[in-house]
């Protein structure tokens, strides 16, 4: 389909020049139908939208009595639209929308059966409704089965699939996903049995009885509700047995994007052909994207029996990007088809009206119509692309809604639409739907109502998230700000509440911050407030919209957000997309409402919260002059001038990952349409998924495809990266008609990046990162008297124009200190974490920017988490008299591997490469508690919590392990998954470790310890008589290891008195250097380094505008 927002409307009200192929399907109308395949670009929704202009204008059919479909709502919406520019004039009266999506269809036919018969409407069943009921099936069975409650037998589920596995969101998604084929096909559940024990497929056997078992528990709370499938399931049977009554059947029906239709709508097609409908379906099997929802590329052979018409020539593309997309399909298998292929190019029109021949498209201008970019890195990527728009735009005049950027998936849209904005690159996106919860503002105003009517407790953490939210207005100084006010005036009235009691507090009285006179205490007070209305509102009765509402109205944030919305830039489009989420709230309360009246305010809560499927709410369609940001599924029907193809890495694009490795749903469809499975390629049938929707996304171009890749250590281009990049080298090795010139690009080595070709420079072309890179040669006391002088002068003039950051007063670093009072009142007791000691002496300043900006969790430190969790839980076992001692590697790889779901990785191979060092590390940790055994060394604690107090320093921290030996020395053990420390200086001097020898000197582990030992000199393990000694504290690394051991220790000695007393003084100048009013750090910290977390606020290029 050819999107609306790609050509002027009024360009779409006249009617197009058609080939001769285009014509020949204009004439089938007047026939039995036809099957029409088509390349990219040939004109296959123009040839639709003449269609049916022929018919009602030409032939004088009655609109009712054409039907046009296509398999999606987005693509329904947009035919819709230009169909009715099409058909506009003083003699056109439309009964409605001439474009339908299969599942509206269906729906618009079950109802009216139901009006003729007195039976319910049907309600369409969303994907969040039937994931949260299915969700709850799953639940309610795993908490009998725990409590010995089964009152039946329910689904034999496969060992494979146990408890753990069917409480992933995913498996609920593969769940779903084969109820929908059991329905696409007209399956019953004796049908999944007996295909089942055929195939000795018991997962199936499990699905069926769980479908029975869904159907029976909770059909009767979904009373009409049917999901899409059903209903056209439902619909095809009463288009096969109509009502007397029944409305009269189309006589012309259209199917266009056939391609991407399922089996039912296919059946629906036939049933309306078996009506006398002349039926002609329009589509390419080489670009189908909806196969993951059951669309099968063959599926046009359904139409059996139609004659089969072909487009022979593509409009859109030029000869170079033609032939790209033809050897791209030409590794596709023919999937029933094929003679597409051979489309020739020819003239293109494009949407202003011009008509030129392809070979007037190859766009030297705007340096070829194919280029393969590497950055080297994902952030420089999305830079490069970023400049690479911006000159397309600044320089070769291409406007910004004639370009497109695709990536693989709708999870990879939202990052780089961030990225882009960031860049001052107009964007708008058709990224699929979030759950609300996972969009900012949408949580923000639910968890408002979801603690104002308490279901859920307000704890300091739900404070904390409410107050640092897009509604509560306060930033991480603030709220330390509160946090010490409301301290200050505990130790006045001689209280001993902790900030975050007191917090708690607060925000449920809506009183309690009245004696603290500062706006954020006014802004926490209006919390509070809104807290206390929606309550007493909810206790009278009101809706949830009127709660929303409350929440909304209170925020007092949208006359801000619309502001910023219509300005634009980065904080424009954060503003728009937070007004969407919000709109799309109410909306899904209103749904929610109306489909299921006894909903309550309750219901409305859990439904938001706790799913993990988005709605399918239609946002509306923006025109505004902005670059697309989409997937190869929503680019369907695009067509623009410059089509970016990102992130196209090894892994990612293709992902060659099984699809339905738990259920099978794929090999479910091929069974029950009775095709062969015996010697299935499934990782084929996924390249060629892959390659489908590669060829569509290039083929969107008429003049330039510009594919983009990242290269490093740990990611390379794909191959298919390396396909365009080298068409484009033999393109440009033509061109001069020999090899080996200053334009080719270099031989590849194997392993090797592939080398961007050398074409034009692309240059930042941003104000923004212009106005850093002035601002940084300014500041910079090594650039010469005569630059800074030139860049002073160019900063003045933009500053003039009122270019955002040129003018020095909008500087950070010249604005006026907003407090020199000290981060803690005096006498006040201040908190350190161990970690953080060595932090603070190195740097005050960063101490505090990680403390109040804290970096974001990588997977490293997730698995980090895990291993730790392994060792803790092992190490519970060892201490349980009854566990087995013996300690192996599958025993410590079960351990992690139990939990390693919980990560998420950006790509198959990340993945895997996490997971092989992640059993390096099982092997060392395993290793070392094989030889602690061996000697004689008992694990005593695990994670054991402790506080130990010197002066005004409380130091509170976890102890991974604690271990005593035969002589009862006490060893404490800091698991380490990073690099080992070999400098022996730095390990005496490790104040982790430092710390952990102070608090058991101090006596912070007794109590514990009393209780740990007790079994071990009950059985006479340990002398009853002999004290426990220190025997000093151990950093246990199990990354690598040193000579014929897994693992290695940094072994810090015992500290005596006087090196505990020197600790102690440490611990006394780190509290001297964060209690006071302006904290020291590194007044210059050299070029940004990428690979590390430190000083990351300092030298970051896309805030100075450092290149280099």
């Amino acid at each position: 389909m050819t999107a609306l927002d790609a050509a002027p409307p009024a360009q779409l009200a006249h009617p197009v020049s058609l080939d001769a192929s285009q014509e020949a399907v204009l004439d089938a109308r007047r026939g039995p139908g036809a099957v029409v395949l088509g390349a990219p670009g040939t004109g296959k929704t123009a040839t639709v939208v003449e269609l049916v202009s022929r018919a009602i204008e030409v032939d004088g059919l009655d609109p009712q009595r054409v039907l046009v479909l296509t398999p999606s709502r987005r693509s329904a919406t947009a035919l819709r639209d230009r169909l009715a520019l099409r058909l506009a004039g003083p003699a056109s009266v439309l009964p409605g929308p001439l474009a339908r999506s299969i599942a509206s269809y269906a729906f618009g036919v079950v109802q009216a059966d139901a009006r003729l018969t007195g039976t319910p409407e049907p309600r369409l069943l969303s994907g969040a409704d039937q994931d949260s009921d299915i969700a709850e099936l799953l639940d309610r069975s795993a908490l009998e089965a725990v409590l010995g409650e089964v009152a039946s037998p329910g689904p034999a589920w496969p060992e494979h699939l146990g408890p753990e596995v069917r409480q992933l969101t995913a498996f609920r998604t593969e769940l779903r996903d084969v109820l929908a084929r059991l329905s696409e096909h007209g399956w019953s559940t004796d049908d999944l049995r007996a295909a089942a024990a055929r195939l000795d497929r018991p997962e199936w056997a499990a699905v069926a009885d769980f479908a029975d078992e869904y159907r029976d528990s909770l059909g009767g709370a979904r009373l009409g509700q049917q999901d899409p499938a059903e209903l056209v399931r439902a619909a095809v049977g009463l288009l096969a047995d109509p009502h007397p009554a029944a409305p009269e059947a189309p006589s012309l029906v259209i199917l266009d994007d056939a391609h991407d239709a399922t089996p039912s709508g296919f059946d629906l097609l036939a049933a309306l052909a078996a009506r006398g409908a002349t039926v002609i379906a329009l589509g390419d099997p080489d670009v189908a994207t909806n196969t993951f929802r059951g669309a099968e590329p063959e599926s046009l052979t359904r139409l059996a029996g139609l004659p089969t018409l072909v487009l022979e020539t593509a409009h859109r593309q030029s000869p170079t990007l033609r032939a790209l997309t033809a050897q791209l399909t030409s590794r596709i298998g023919a999937a029933a088809a094929g003679a597409q292929r051979r489309a020739r190019p020819g003239h293109s029109v494009g949407p202003s009206g011009d008509e030129h021949s392809g070979a007037e498209a190859e766009a030297p201008e705007l340096g070829g119509p194919l280029l393969a970019l590497t950055a080297s890195s994902p952030a420089r990527e999305r830079t490069l692309i970023a400049d690479v728009l911006r000159e397309r735009h600044l320089i070769d005049g291409v406007p910004w809604s004639r370009m497109a950027v695709i990536v693989r998936s709708g999870a990879l849209v939202p990052p780089l639409v961030r990225a882009l904005a960031l860049a001052e690159v107009p964007v708008r996106s058709t990224a699929p739907g979030r759950p609300l919860r996972e969009h900012p503002a949408a949580r923000a105003l639910i968890r408002h109502v979801d603690l104002g009517v308490g279901r859920a407790p307000l704890t300091a953490e739900a404070a904390t998230e409410l107050l640092l939210g897009p509604l509560g207005g306060l930033d991480r100084v603030d709220l330390r700000r509160l946090r010490r006010a409301l301290r200050a005036e505990e130790l006045a009235g001689d209280g001993a509440r902790t900030a975050d009691e007191l917090l708690v507090d607060a925000l449920s009285a809506p009183d309690r911050l009245a004696t603290i006179d500062h706006r954020v205490a006014r802004r926490a007070a209006r919390l509070a407030r809104t807290l206390a209305r929606i309550a007493e509102r909810h206790a009278e009765g009101a809706t949830v919209d009127e709660l929303l509402w409350i929440a909304w109205d209170d925020a007092r944030v949208v006359e801000r957000w619309q502001r910023d919305a219509v300005a634009g830039g980065t904080t424009g489009g954060e503003a728009d997309r937070a007004l969407d989420a919000v709109v799309a709230v109410f909306t899904t309360a209103t749904v929610i409402v109306d489909t299921v009246p006894e909903a309550t305010v309750e219901t409305f809560l859990t439904r938001v919260l706790d799913s993990d499927v988005a709605d399918d709410l239609l946002a509306p369609a923006r025109t505004t002059e902005a670059v697309l940001v989409t997937s190869p599924s929503a680019a369907a029907g695009l067509e623009v001038d410059v089509v970016v193809v990102a992130n196209v890495l090894d892994g990612v694009w293709p992902d060659l990952r099984l699809r339905g490795s738990l259920l099978h749903a794929p090999l479910l469809s091929r069974v029950a349409r009775g095709l062969p499975t015996g010697d299935l390629d499934e990782r084929r049938l996924v390249l060629e998924d892959e390659l489908r929707m590669f060829s569509l996304a290039i083929s969107r171009a008429r003049r330039q495809v510009v594919v983009t890749a990242s290269a490093g250590e740990d990611e390379q281009p794909s191959a298919l990266h390396e396909i365009v990049a080298e068409r484009e080298r033999a393109l440009r090795e033509g061109d001069t008609g020999r090899s080996g010139t200053a334009g080719a690009a270099p031989p590849r080595r194997e392993g090797a990046p592939y080398a961007a070709p050398p074409h034009r420079v692309i240059r930042a072309r941003s104000l923004r990162r212009t106005v850093g890179q002035l601002r940084r040669v300014l500041t910079d006391p090594r650039e010469s008297h005569d630059r800074r002088a030139e860049a002073a002068t160019a900063l003045a003039r933009l500053a003039a124009e009122r270019v955002p950051g040129a003018d020095p007063d909008e500087w950070w670093g010249l604005l006026d200190v907003s407090t020199e009072a000290p981060l803690f009142v005096e006498e006040e007791t201040v908190g350190l974490s161990p970690s953080k000691i060595e932090s603070i002496e190195r740097s005050p300043l960063d101490w505090f920017l990680d403390t109040i900006a804290p970096g974001e969790s990588t997977p490293a430190m997730g698995i980090g988490t895990i291993v730790h969790w392994a060792l803790e839980s092992l190490s519970a076992e060892v201490l349980d008299p009854a566990a087995p001692p013996a300690v192996g590697v599958e025993e410590v790889w079960a351990a992690i591997e139990a939990r390693w779901s919980e990560l998420s990785f950006e790509s198959p191979w990340l993945a895997e490469q996490q997971r092989r060092l992640a059993r390096r590390y099982a092997v060392g940790l395993a290793d070392y508690l094989r030889d602690a055994a061996g000697d004689g060394r008992a694990a005593v604690a695990a994670e054991q919590r402790f506080t130990v107090q010197v002066d005004r320093v409380q130091v509170r921290g976890i102890v991974d392990r604690m271990e005593v030996g035969a002589d009862g020395a006490l060893r404490i053990i800091d698991l380490k998954t990073g690099r080992p420390e070999t400098n022996a200086a730095k390990v005496a001097a490790n104040a982790q470790l430092g710390a952990y020898q102070l608090a058991f000197a101090d006596g912070a582990f007794d109590d514990a310890l009393e209780e740990a030992l007790r079994p071990l000199r009950d059985r006479g393990a340990l002398d009853p008589a002999a004290p426990v000694t220190a025997g000093g504290a151990v950093l246990l690394y199990v990354r690598e290891g040193k000579g014929d051991q897994s693992y290695r220790e940094a072994v810090q000695a015992v500290l005596d008195d006087e090196a505990l007393e020197a600790f102690r003084e440490r611990l006394r100048l780190a509290l001297a250097a964060i209690t006071v009013d302006q904290l020291a750090g590194p007044r210059t910290v050299g070029r940004y380094d990428y690979g590390s977390l430190a000083h990351r606020v300092h030298r970051v290029p896309p805030v100075t505008g450092d290149d280099s």
